[in-house]
């Protein structure tokens, strides 16, 4: 009994620092996150709290993909409540008995198999090291963030987006219509309103090293040959052959 009272609390917290945006879940925390990092995820004293401990090198940009939705009373509270940690923090103006609500946008990461692929390649071989040693940190693999309309108005007249890394341990999103580049945006922490997690899904190579196969949510199984965690059991020829 004490055991399903413990596992309702934690459901009840975890509920409490997450809201729905576009029928996905998003955690809300006064974490610093960048989209693409790589760190602990954790909920502790009902706080969500995000720990980087790397961001992957991209030599190739990552297809990203952008939504614009209207704010809600809680995406409102929540936006408001991360204002006591950061001053400078952009106000929005949100009134619910107008019809016309302040827009949010969020930055998900769709080529997930082109992320895999950097950071699988030898360039990325201290963050695969990282990830193969600890075996517990997650992905940042989509943002939800207040921008300024401008920006907001740059992204509807574009028709493609990539996260691209063209500065030193710095991503950017960068924006393109009809196939050419037109504009960049910087994502600034105290603009963003809340995140997903993604886990990563394991398979062993020909040479015996172990590889990324998959990202998935943080709630989902890892599918096919890929596991959730790495398996270095001996079998028993190995174990006589020593």
């Amino acid at each position: 009994m004490l055991k399903k009272i413990v596992v309702l609390i934690i459901l009840i917290c975890s509920a409490c620092q997450t809201t729905k945006i576009k029928n996905d879940n998003y955690k809300f925390s006064s974490s610093v996150v960048e989209l693409g990092s790589i760190g602990n995820s954790k909920l502790s004293y009902n706080l969500n709290t995000f720990e980087p401990k790397g961001l992957p090198k991209l030599e190739n940009n990552i297809r990203v993909e952008i939504g614009v939705v209207p704010y809600n009373k809680k995406l409102n509270k929540i936006y408001k409540s991360k204002a006591k940690y950061n001053q400078n923090q952009t106000k929005v103006a949100f009134i619910d008995s107008l019809p016309i609500k302040p827009e949010l946008v969020t930055i998900k990461i769709l080529d997930i198999a082109g992320l895999i692929q950097e950071i699988n390649s030898d360039y990325n071989a201290n963050i695969l090291k990282l990830l193969t040693d600890t075996q517990n940190l997650q992905l940042v693999s989509s943002l939800a963030v207040s921008l300024p309309a401008e920006e907001i108005a740059k992204i509807r007249q574009s028709d493609a987006f990539y996260l691209t890394n063209n500065q030193y341990k710095k991503y950017t999103i960068a924006l393109f219509k009809s196939g050419k580049k037109t504009d960049n945006i910087d994502i600034n922490p105290e603009t963003i309103v809340a995140y997903q997690i993604s886990s990563f899904c394991w398979v062993k190579s020909i040479k015996g090293t172990w590889n990324v196969a998959d990202i998935v949510n943080e709630n989902n199984s890892c599918s096919g040959i890929t596991k959730r965690k790495i398996n270095e059991k001996k079998n028993n020829k190995d174990l006589f052959d020593m």
